[in-house]
């Protein structure tokens, strides 16, 4: 199959052209999103820790090379195992029921996790051929499953099964689980990774790691996409970092990892309004607490937390 973005008749590439990424002016500023003092170390000792998600009252992280998935429940002490092997679970979301989905790197596969029937596939091929690597999956209020398929986990062998590349291209699709229907939304982004839905599900907001940028897709209720754009460019060679995670508030700002840490940017502008250092390489995201006002951050071998002054949303983070 072509690299071609043609899958919805009539699609529009409107917007394509980068928006510039720097900070608002100063007579523009607002509230620090972020507070100050307190981003905290709350687990470490992993390899390379991915896919947090908050259940309600414990968040959920994977260490990738370790082939397990944690569960950290605040002032219990440091993180216990939910399950392992997790077939190098990436990232992690819930079903409209609160049942984990997984976006794994070992099988190829988004998976539905439970204690009583552990790892089931939910969606394992696209036109016949097996997915690459899902990386992160989100669903929509309707359960829509949206997810990412580039190909980081087809590197090396899992359990002594080395994989191929059968699909030919990195792709971020939509599953109909009730009917198993896959839709390919875009299959031109070279390595897609993180993404969230906007406050109204109108528009899928993925992060593609290889050019730093924030694409936009404006998705109707079949989860086809009419349009495409680029919200902007977060590359900066002299940070360390790489857009990988991303979640949304209830006001509709877009929270990334970026060089340095984390980016906060408001769609509208295309522009960085904050940003928050990390001590480590952030790799992804999620809303937590009891108000979803906290951020937890994997970040290589660490986990942090750090409280906002914004409300998040998304379902990778359920009260």
């Amino acid at each position: 199959m072509g690299k071609a973005w043609t899958l919805a008749a009539g699609l529009a590439a409107a917007g394509m052209a980068a928006s510039a990424g720097a900070e608002p002016p100063a007579s523009e500023a607002r509230a620090e999103i972020f507070v100050p003092g307190s981003l905290e170390l709350v687990a470490t000792g992993y390899t390379f820790t991915e896919g947090p998600a908050w259940d309600g009252t414990r968040l959920i992280f994977s260490d990738i090379p370790g082939d397990t998935v944690y569960a950290y429940t605040p002032g219990e002490g440091a993180p216990k195992v939910l399950y392992t092997p997790s077939a190098l679970a990436n990232g992690h979301t819930f079903d409209l029921q609160g049942r984990l989905l997984s976006a794994e790197h070992g099988s190829g596969m988004v998976t539905r996790w439970t204690p009583e029937s552990g790892r089931q596939p939910v969606v394992a091929s696209f036109s016949d051929r097996h997915l690459s690597s899902p990386n992160d999956v989100v669903v929509r209020s309707d359960g829509l499953i949206l997810f990412t398929d580039p190909p980081y986990g087809l590197g090396s062998a899992y359990q002594g099964v080395q994989r191929i590349n059968e699909i030919g291209f990195s792709g971020v699709y939509a599953f109909y689980e009730t009917s198993g229907r896959t839709i390919l939304i875009d299959n031109l982004l070279e390595r897609p990774n993180g993404l969230a839905l906007s406050p109204d599900e109108r528009v899928l907001y993925v992060g593609d790691t290889a050019t730093q940028s924030i694409w936009a897709y404006d998705i109707d209720a079949e989860g086809i996409a009419h349009t495409r754009r680029k919200i902007i460019d977060l590359t900066d060679e002299s940070k360390p970092g790489r857009v990988d995670g991303v979640r949304v508030d209830s006001e509709g700002l877009i929270y990334v990892t970026c060089p340095g840490g984390l980016c906060v940017v408001d769609p509208a502008r295309g522009a960085v309004i904050e940003r928050l250092a990390t001590p480590k390489r952030a790799t992804n995201l999620a809303w937590g607490g009891p108000d979803l006002s906290e951020l937890y951050i994997t970040a290589l071998t660490d986990v942090y937390r750090v409280k906002t002054r914004a409300t998040g949303i998304g379902s990778s983070s359920r009260r």
